[in-house]
């Protein structure tokens, strides 16, 4: 029997699901921006600020984004992890009761929320699309990562190593069970069966309830099929950034337009969340002690080179003690200002000439910037070798720093006018033009074949 070919009015409704903030505002944002001039889309989203919200409710930018629904399943009101995911599990079930989406896109298939949203929505037929959201990290050295941080971190050290390697893991499968087993149990579900988790940082997303697990480049695809995703649920939609309508959309209205008062070039330093790391080599802890003085010394290099400039330090939301730190820092130059951590990145986007990623660099800030203003300055920093630290080493866009040398000279270029960047072509090859052009073929993969 001949197919019938698809037409767009075949499918009425698209949940997306945004998860949280600063992933929706760097790369989502653009998937939803595409879709939501066609389709009509109920979004499920965390807490977005006033700007966000004043731009998704503004009819001319979004015209067919219905309605706005707070999941918070990472924000929010504190409630215990009993009371959440109960309420995760009913608001999962009651958005598909209530739309009966016949898409449904989320950032993965394997945290709470999605896993009840999409396990709902498979019932009734969806076609379930899990949309890469940031950047990818090799998975072994992920893992090996996150167990070192657990085992200095959460056992006392008088302990053998060995024995706080040991209850690490034991922690941590006693973690999935009770993720995705008791939790869907309590509340009458079926458990997730399954290989991938969150917990055990085993497997990437696509090997649950979504049809399609759609990533960036290449790479990306790579890395996912050594998690164990089948490549026939693989497909490569490249980041939203590198669609000129989407750059447009974003410069004009999420990045601000106002300029600082200082006037002078500006340099922004990320300060990231996480003290602790280790080195590749040998895995050897990086003491905080360790990492603030490479902290320091950095800002101190950057002051005593650019002279004239403002420097500015964004800390990650997550860090505590902020007034030790800001004193600290603010002592070594009187260029240097630690600003409110709760400022969202694109300001800093917008009036920076150059942005730096102090050590751990794996902020979705640098690739974001070098999207949205490809000649700027993008640097990403990795004085120890440590493990995860070369985020960025293969990212096209991203200066790659591996020592004090190497940054002085960049630093030295920046100053005298002579860097140049080599702007590379963000023509990434992919299986699909747009948004719009990833549902229409994936919903005639899944649907059209049907007798």
């Amino acid at each position: 029997m001949k197919i019938k070919k698809l037409e767009k009015k075949e499918i009425k409704k698209i949940v997306f699901y945004a998860s949280v903030t600063r992933l929706f505002r760097t790369a989502l944002i653009g998937n939803l921006y595409e879709i939501a001039q066609i389709y009509p889309v109920v979004l499920l989203a965390e807490e977005i600020d006033d700007k966000l919200k004043v731009v998704l409710e503004d009819d001319g930018l979004f015209p067919k984004l219905e309605e706005i629904i707070y999941v918070n399943q990472f924000s929010g009101p504190q409630k215990s992890i009993f009371e959440r995911n109960n309420y995760l599990k009913k608001t999962a079930k009651m958005v598909i009761n209530k739309f009966k989406p016949d898409v449904v896109i989320t950032p993965s298939d394997n945290y709470p929320f999605e896993m009840y949203l999409l396990r709902h929505a498979k019932k009734i037929g969806s076609l379930n699309i899990s949309l890469q959201s940031f950047n990818v990290m090799e998975g072994d050295s992920y893992r090996k990562s996150v167990d070192l941080t657990n085992a200095h971190r959460r056992f006392p050290k008088f302990l053998p190593f060995s024995i706080r390697m040991f209850l690490t893991k034991c922690r941590k499968y006693s973690g999935h069970f009770l993720y995705y087993w008791i939790m869907p149990l309590l509340v009458g579900e079926k458990p997730f069966f399954g290989k991938s988790s969150y917990i055990l940082r085993r497997g990437y997303f696509g090997l649950r309830d979504s049809d399609y697990h759609v990533v960036f480049s290449e790479r990306d695809l790579d890395v996912h099929m050594k998690e164990g995703i089948p490549r026939k649920k693989l497909k490569i939609l490249p980041h939203p950034l590198t669609r000129e309508k989407v750059i447009n959309f974003i410069r004009s209205y999420l990045l601000p337009k106002e300029r600082w008062e200082e006037g002078g070039d500006t340099i922004t330093l990320l300060l990231p969340p996480d003290y602790m790391g280790f080195r590749r080599k040998d895995y050897s802890l990086i003491s905080k002690e360790d990492r603030m003085k490479t902290r320091r010394q950095i800002i101190k290099l950057v002051s005593e080179i650019l002279t004239d400039w403002n420097i500015y330090i964004k800390p990650h939301p997550a860090i505590k003690n902020l007034e030790s730190i800001k004193k600290d820092f603010e002592s070594i130059s009187n260029q240097v200002k630690l600003v409110n951590p709760k400022e969202p990145i694109d300001k800093y986007v917008e009036i920076s000439n150059v942005l730096v990623g102090m050590p751990k660099a794996n902020s979705t800030a640098l690739i974001f910037t070098y999207f949205v203003y490809p000649s700027k300055a993008v640097i990403a920093l990795d004085f120890d070798d440590e493990l995860l630290g070369d985020f960025y080493k293969r990212s096209e866009g991203v200066q790659y720093v591996k020592n004090e040398e190497e940054l002085i000279g960049l630093l030295n270029s920046i100053k005298n006018g002579n860097f140049r960047k080599n702007i590379e072509s963000k023509n990434i090859k992919g299986d699909f033009s747009d948004s719009v052009d990833l549902i229409n073929k994936l919903f005639l993969e899944k649907h059209g074949s049907k007798k």
